[in-house]
């Protein structure tokens, strides 16, 4: 019996080591994991956008801000053709999408990467957007665009003649917990920097003049 004790307190201890292992490796992927994925899906829509010329086309507009905490929450909204309306559904393949950072309604001090559509540009009335979660946990959302010539904070296509910068970069970061206290952990963010070249955006010097 105590032969049986000791060995069972052993093995005990061996699977405690190896969940605790399996839950760290998990909390170090996770975050890589969705900011992948997010910045996968920005991917399709930025290499998609559209210039802001035409009866669908609207405005390319990127702000430049930060949140109440300090931390970039820039935003972006843009025409895209990167849409498969659905069978009976009003619209085409040209939508309009923001990506934004918007607080949390479940969890504390939690951001989260959103993604709103407008399918029906044509609409009488301005559409409610349909909004979806590209991405939890986000501790900054910063954005910069190329002209050409140098990197901006912001972009505005009415004081850019109509034109969509060459490239847009995108870094995201994001918050882990620490799987010991399940507390967030500064010293553990992980960030992500990625570069998008628009295929539509207009030469430099075109923008220049």
């Amino acid at each position: 019996m105590a032969l049986m004790a000791v060995l069972a307190t052993a093995l005990y201890g061996s699977l405690r080591i190896g969940f605790k292992a399996r839950r760290s490796a998990e909390a170090a992927v996770e975050p890589v994991r969705r900011a992948q994925i997010a910045l996968c899906l920005a991917r399709q829509d930025i290499e998609a956008a559209l210039p802001p010329k035409g009866i669908l086309a609207r405005e390319f507009y990127g702000t430049d801000q930060v949140d109440n905490r300090g931390y970039d929450s820039d935003s972006l909204l843009f025409c895209t053709s990167n849409y498969k309306p659905y069978p009976g559904e009003t619209g085409c393949d040209i939508i309009q999408v923001e990506l934004a950072l918007v607080s949390s309604v479940v969890g504390i001090n939690e951001n989260v990467l959103v993604r709103r559509i407008t399918t029906n540009l044509l609409a009488s009335s301005s559409p409610e957007p349909i909004e979806e979660i590209l991405c939890r946990g986000v501790k900054s959302f910063n954005l910069g665009y190329f002209d050409g010539y140098e990197w901006q904070d912001s972009w505005d296509s009415v004081l850019h003649g109509n034109a969509l910068p060459q490239a847009v970069e995108i870094t995201l970061t994001i918050e882990t917990a620490d799987t010991d206290t399940n507390t967030i952990s500064q010293q553990q963010d992980y960030q992500l920097t990625r570069t998008f070249v628009i295929p539509c955006s207009s030469p430099a010097n075109e923008q220049r003049e």
